[in-house]
């Protein structure tokens, strides 16, 4: 997945599984942080990411967030499998990938190649 979407991703399950409004997220293994806002409620995401000037927007149906991703003008769907668990299809790149949150670390790894990556909120 790119990372301008990987990171918007992590930024939003963070959210939704710590109820947190924090406005920066950090990417562990660089260092780098990026400032994000906006809404993340139980049915409704809109979130604006400063670094790439482009928002990722979607609603809740059935159970699974459909998102789309305006700078890329790609679509995601997240799945919430359990509780700080979550996987998903990143349409654009026909990539599957999974989402972990443990407190406000949320570790996002595609399943093909296998790459992994931690952010922090």
């Amino acid at each position: 997945m790119i990372e301008d979407r990987e990171r918007a991703i992590a930024y939003v399950t963070g959210r939704i599984c710590t109820s947190s409004s924090a406005r920066l997220i950090r990417d562990v293994d660089t260092g780098g942080f990026v400032v994000m806002s906006g809404e993340v409620s139980a049915d409704r995401i809109h979130i604006y990411d400063f670094q790439t000037c482009s928002y990722l927007a979607g609603n809740r149906t059935a159970g699974r967030w459909n998102l789309f991703h305006a700078r890329d003008n790609a679509t995601i769907e997240l799945i919430p499998t359990e509780p700080g668990r979550f996987a998903g299809l990143d349409h654009a790149s026909g990539q599957w990938f999974t989402v972990t949150v443990t407190g406000k670390t949320a570790l996002v790894k595609d399943m093909v190649p296998g790459r992994s990556k931690h952010y922090l909120l």
